[in-house]
């Protein structure tokens, strides 16, 4: 299958979440006050895709299940690594935080989108290999889910300790 075929097939919906995903990361290169909804739409969108691979996958085989939980633990200890909750300011009363910019969101994003494509155009290509790249993809979705509620354990102690902050004209 050549590459002009494999993007035929793939779902506009993909394109979407691609496009959607790359801007977002792009967004957070600059140090920026966003509001707290804005700031957990990436999170929200990697916990349920996490766990919806989870769930389509669960009864395939009994160790996807193990698959998963490996991909979770590595994924939260990196979540939790990855923020630096005293680099947050927090405007309590306006809902607004400021994050100071990083290329790490971009790179995560696209990252866990390339390997949930490349695993299941691997598996649609190579019929014979289809259980051990969904069992990698249960990993991926494990690592996903995991990131964020290890990102989303550290963002709220440090929105919980933060002191009000002055955000409207930031």
């Amino acid at each position: 299958m050549n590459l002009s075929h494999l993007l035929q097939a793939t779902p506009t919906w993909v394109f979407i979440l691609f496009a959607v995903l790359l801007a977002l990361g792009l967004r957070r290169l600059r140090t920026g006050v966003q509001s707290l909804v804005r700031v957990w739409a990436v999170p929200a969108i990697f916990i349920a895709w996490g766990l919806y691979g989870l769930v389509v996958h669960l009864g395939a085989a009994p160790t996807n299940l193990l698959h998963w939980i490996a991909g979770a633990a590595v994924g939260g200890v990196l979540g939790l690594w990855s923020l630096d909750p005293a680099a947050l300011a927090f405007d309590h009363q306006r809902r607004l935080v400021r994050q100071p910019g990083s290329a790490l969101p971009l790179l995560r994003n696209l990252g866990i989108f390339g390997a949930h494509y490349v695993l299941q155009v691997f598996a649609a290509t190579h019929p014979q290999l289809r259980d051990s790249a969904m069992g990698w993809d249960l990993v991926v979705s494990g690592f996903s889910a995991g990131y964020f509620v290890g990102w989303a354990a550290r963002f709220l102690a440090g929105q919980r300790r933060a002191p009000q902050t002055d955000l409207a004209s930031a």
